[in-house]
C-alpha cells in the first residue's frame, strides 16, 4: 500500500522538484523565525513566516511520501529512533510551557493597562496625572476624563490597542524626563 501511494506522489512531484522546494522554504522559515525571535520586522515577516510554514508542512509530508522507502530505513537505526524523541520531548515542554504561560504572559498585563483608568496608570508610573494627560493628548490619545481608560481612549481617537500602549510609554518617559 505504502509502496503505491509513494509511487503516486513521485510521479506527481518528483524529487528533483520537491527536494529543492523542501530546502528553500526551510531557508525562508528559519530566517523569517530568526527575524521574528530577534522582533525585527513584526508585520509582513509574521505573516510570511506564517504562511510559507503552511506550505512547508505539506510540502513535508510530500517529501516524506516521495522519500519513504529511504526515511523507513533511516528509522531502523537507534540513534535515528533517539534524536526523533529528544526533538518530541523537548518540543512538549516548550509547547507545554507556552500553554500555561498564555495564563500569565504579557496579553494580560498589556489589558490591565489598557482597562486602567489614567489616575491609576499615573500612580504606576510615578508621574504628574496632568501632565501624562496633557502628553498623551500631544500625542492623539484623546483623553479628557481622569477616570478614562487607554480602551476608551483608542476607542475615541481611533487608535489601535498596541499603538495606545506604545504612545502611554512614550508620553511615561517624556513626563518623566520633565521632571
Amino acid at each position: 500500500m505504502a509502496s503505491r501511494i509513494n509511487t503516486h506522489v513521485v510521479k506527481l512531484f518528483p524529487r528533483k522538484i520537491i527536494t529543492p522546494v523542501a530546502g528553500v522554504l526551510a531557508l525562508i522559515i528559519g530566517l523569517s523565525g530568526g527575524l521574528l525571535f530577534f522582533h525585527l520586522g513584526d508585520g509582513l515577516v509574521k505573516g510570511v513566516h506564517e504562511w510559507l510554514g503552511m506550505l512547508f508542512v505539506a510540502v513535508m509530508v510530500i517529501h516524506l511520501l516521495t522519500n519513504w522507502t529511504a526515511f523507513t530505513k533511516h528509522f531502523n537505526q537507534g540513534a535515528a529512533r533517539l534524536s526523533v524523541l529528544s526533538i518530541i520531548m523537548t518540543a512538549g515542554i516548550f509547547l507545554g510551557n507556552s500553554a500555561l504561560s498564555q495564563q500569565a504572559g504579557p496579553d494580560r498585563l498589556f489589558s490591565a493597562l489598557e482597562e486602567a483608568p489614567v489616575t491609576t496608570l499615573a500612580l504606576l508610573f510615578a508621574v504628574d496625572e496632568a501632565r501624562l494627560m496633557q502628553e498623551l493628548n500631544g500625542q492623539g490619545v484623546a483623553i479628557t476624563e481622569h477616570n478614562q481608560t487607554l480602551l476608551e481612549s483608542a476607542a475615541l481617537s481611533g487608535l489601535g490597542r498596541r499603538e495606545t500602549l506604545q504612545k502611554l510609554l512614550a508620553s511615561v518617559d517624556v513626563v518623566q524626563q520633565k521632571k
